[in-house]
């Protein structure tokens, strides 16, 4: 045991003790607050885009596509405010924050829509303007603003050059009396397009229901009409059956348990490989198998590593505590259910499934990791040992990007079945509330096969670490069909 021990201990210090580990270990979050603060300023940050109409029909297509453009504002705006609501249980406040917006033209009734809401939100209604500027257009024709729309020559607007995003043309003739061309050089935003498309649309079937005698008021009645909708949980009381944010987090949580678990255990397995092959390749091996046995430091290394692993857990845990307290006093002030939330998160229905299915994954994957780096002097032969492993490594995380909206499908059932991917999807599918019977059932696969790998893993990392067996000799008993040359 005492060998066990102080092998772990090295292992484990072996990275602990460095500066490289916890500038590493605490920069993660730094770094995944960085990579979500780009993509909102990346999106907030579109520029202006300016754009022209050629209307031939007289109609006024260009106060049409304004009208939609402020439309799809409103609705983005409505959007955003409906999910704070329902996350919030404030779904009775939706009529009214649609009222508000729907009340005023473009968003100035937005600050009216954040007071029905009764809840502090750090939203304004500059981040769903549009970015898209209606100008007159340079030219009366499109071979007039052909040169601007390549850009060889510009706008100028308050003093400043511009070019030009886009041009919309409306002509008499076609089907329906009107056509419409888009000019663009941009082939991917497709914002001016809709709205454009969709003002044709609209002003189409306004005149065709004029033409059959119903008048715009009745049709904008009709259009006003948005009945809604609340979501209960027959599990509650009538009083409080609305589901909230505090119901649908368990599901989030597990999804997040079984994606951090998948991570944690690549990551750490990789870590293991290296170790072992680099020990290897500078004989230190070879020191350590004249003081210990064989499975000392194969159960030392992997004790070693999961103390590794408890740190990272306990540190990133630390840390989204206190990142939590922080969020509950908002919660609070917000009248968001800061108790259920918290429940959710540290439920012991997740977190300890959480460590038993991690402890095995881990031991499982682990020991064939050291197997493989016992087998090999370098990390290109890891490479080309390693890639089978990658790939049955990756199923589970496809599976369970593909199953996010759905964790009860059956496909994910069945693959829960497979002993090998059973750690990070049954994490998956813990919400869903599986059968007593199916749980046990994969459990008990899961334990038998890791027992049968960590066995014949171990086998093998004795070979290897032996010097018995090495790459070379997996790749000779892989032709073993092959006839030699006498």
């Amino acid at each position: 045991m005492r060998a066990i021990y102080l092998m772990a201990r090295r292992e484990y210090l072996s990275y602990v003790a460095t500066w490289g580990f916890w500038l590493s270990l605490l920069a993660m979050p730094f770094i995944m607050a960085v990579f979500i603060g780009i993509s909102i300023m990346a999106e907030n940050a579109q520029p202006t885009r300016y754009y022209a109409v050629l209307d031939e029909t007289g109609i006024g297509f260009a106060a049409l596509i304004d009208e939609e453009l402020n439309e799809g504002a409103k609705e983005e705006a409505i959007a955003a405010l409906r999910g704070v609501a329902e996350a919030s249980g404030r779904s009775d406040a939706i009529p009214a924050i649609e009222a508000a917006i729907n009340a005023e033209p473009g968003l100035e009734g937005f600050p009216e829509a954040v007071s029905a809401l009764g809840v502090p939100v750090d939203i304004s209604a500059a981040q769903f303007r549009s970015n898209y500027v209606r100008v007159d257009p340079p030219a009366g024709t499109i071979d007039g603003l052909r040169p601007y729309l390549l850009g060889e020559q510009t706008l100028r607007i308050d003093g400043e050059k511009h070019p030009l995003f886009a041009a919309v043309r409306f002509q008499p003739g076609g089907e329906y009396g009107i056509t419409a061309e888009y000019w663009s050089t941009n082939r991917t935003s497709g914002g001016l397009r809709t709205s454009a498309r969709d003002a044709l649309r609209n002003h189409v079937r306004s005149n065709a229901l004029a033409d059959a005698g119903i008048s715009e008021t009745v049709l904008g009645r009709i259009y006003a009409m948005s009945p809604g909708i609340t979501e209960n949980s027959p599990e509650r009381g009538r009083e409080s059956s609305e589901v909230n944010l505090a119901d649908r987090l368990p599901f989030i949580v597990g999804i997040a348990f079984s994606i951090g678990l998948w991570m944690m255990i690549f990551s750490v397995t990789n870590m293991l490989l290296t170790a072992m092959i680099e020990e290897k390749g500078n004989k230190i091996l070879e020191t350590l198998l004249a003081t210990a046995r064989y499975h000392e430091i194969l159960i030392g290394k992997l004790l070693g590593l999961a103390a590794v692993s408890a740190t990272f857990m306990l540190v990133w845990g630390g840390i989204g505590s206190g990142g939590l307290a922080g969020l509950q006093a908002l919660a609070v002030a917000a009248d968001l259910p800061a108790g259920d939330i918290l429940s959710a998160v540290f439920d012991p229905g997740l977190l300890i499934p959480a460590i038993g299915y991690f402890a095995v994954g881990y031991l499982m994957y682990g020991t064939v990791y050291l197997a493989i780096g016992s087998l090999c002097d370098t990390l290109q032969e890891a490479q080309s040992l390693m890639s089978p492993m990658i790939l049955v490594m990756m199923v589970p995380f496809v599976i369970i990007m593909a199953t996010l909206e759905n964790p009860d499908s059956l496909f994910l059932q069945y693959a829960s079945w497979v002993p090998i991917w059973t750690p990070f999807l049954m994490m998956a599918r813990l919400q869903t509330d599986p059968a007593l019977i199916e749980m046990i059932a994969t459990s008990v696969g899961m334990l038998l096969t890791a027992a049968a790998i960590i066995s014949l893993a171990s086998y093998v990392f004795r070979q290897g670490s032996m010097g018995r067996a090495n790459a070379s000799s997996i790749k000779r008993l892989l032709k073993f069909g092959k006839i030699r040359n006498a």
